[in-house]
């Protein structure tokens, strides 16, 4: 992905990938825990629409707003980015971090294990 979603348009993807397409207002409402004014989350989504990460259809006088990438490709963007940024592109050395600190619990190991048996 080229453009770079910020924390706060994740919370507005996360809406759209759960339910789409969904007009301003409605994007705005399932926002109310967020605390945003209509004015800040139609900036998010104009914000949004030029990076090409969202896109829109216009019925009538209201914009329909879907998203253009899957949730699972901007997973697997941040987490690429995450991983060369933090740890050098070494998923080993993700992966010992996060065992030595003992951030996985039994069954998050087991499920590793797993994985890495299919593989």
């Amino acid at each position: 992905m080229s453009n770079r979603v910020s924390e706060s348009e994740q919370i507005v993807m996360e809406v759209l990938w759960q339910e789409s397409p969904l007009s301003s207002q409605q994007v705005v409402a399932r926002l109310q825990a967020q605390d945003w004014n209509e004015k800040t989350v139609k900036t998010f989504l104009n914000r949004m629409v030029k990076k090409g990460v969202i896109g829109f259809e216009k019925e009538g006088r209201k914009y329909l707003y879907h998203p253009i990438i899957k949730r699972e490709e901007y997973i697997q963007s941040e987490s690429n980015g995450f991983l060369n940024k933090v740890f050098n592109g070494n998923v080993k050395d993700l992966l010992a971090t996060f065992v030595q600190n003992k951030q996985l619990s039994k069954q998050e190991i087991a499920y590793l294990k797993e994985l890495l048996e299919k593989e």
